[in-house]
């Protein structure tokens, strides 16, 4: 299986953990067909980044629900306190009421919108340290890959049959 991207936009860490598995799986492997322990090894990696990697984006989705939520219920009751206070203006005949109630009306909102856009940046934190996470284990995968391509290729005498870097896996 080739992993395909667009030239202007990386391959996601899902292609990346996708590509590595080919790598693995292709005839004697990246570690070649006597190292086993070193094959299983990254693919627990895989694996576990993997796991991560979902686990995190369903947390984020949750916090952004959870501020998209917080915004409704706000602008919810902001509508409902201004429906209020203009009954109870038109009942009164009070003008002032009105203006004032509007005045709250707008500062609710004011401090709504701040709020979601503390728990979306929030968010936005809390995805940024997931991807540098991820981002790790996917190099210590690749450097177990390069690290086990060394090795076998000093045993055998062998260079290495091309290179596994960045560069080549965002051309995948």
């Amino acid at each position: 299986m080739q992993v395909r991207t667009n030239r202007s936009s990386p391959p996601s860490v899902s292609q990346c953990l996708d590509r590595l598995e080919v790598l693995l799986d292709e005839r004697g492997g990246l570690f070649g067909l006597g190292n086993a322990g070193r094959r299983d090894e990254a693919r627990r990696l895989i694996q576990g980044a993997r796991l991560l990697l979902t686990k995190e984006t369903g947390r984020m989705a949750q916090a952004q629900a959870e501020a998209e939520a917080l915004l409704r219920r706000a602008q919810d009751e902001a509508r409902r306190f201004t429906a209020e206070a203009q009954e109870r203006a038109r009942a009164n005949g009070d003008s002032d009421v009105v203006r004032e109630a509007e005045r709250e009306a707008r500062e609710i909102r004011t401090l709504a919108n701040r709020e979601a856009d503390e728990v979306r940046r929030s968010a936005d934190v809390y995805a940024l340290g997931v991807f540098e996470r991820l981002d790790a284990e996917v190099s210590r995968v690749v450097t177990t890959i390069r690290r086990g391509k060394t090795i076998l290729g000093d045993r055998t005498g062998a260079a290495p049959s091309g290179r596994l870097d960045n560069e080549k896996m965002a051309s995948v």
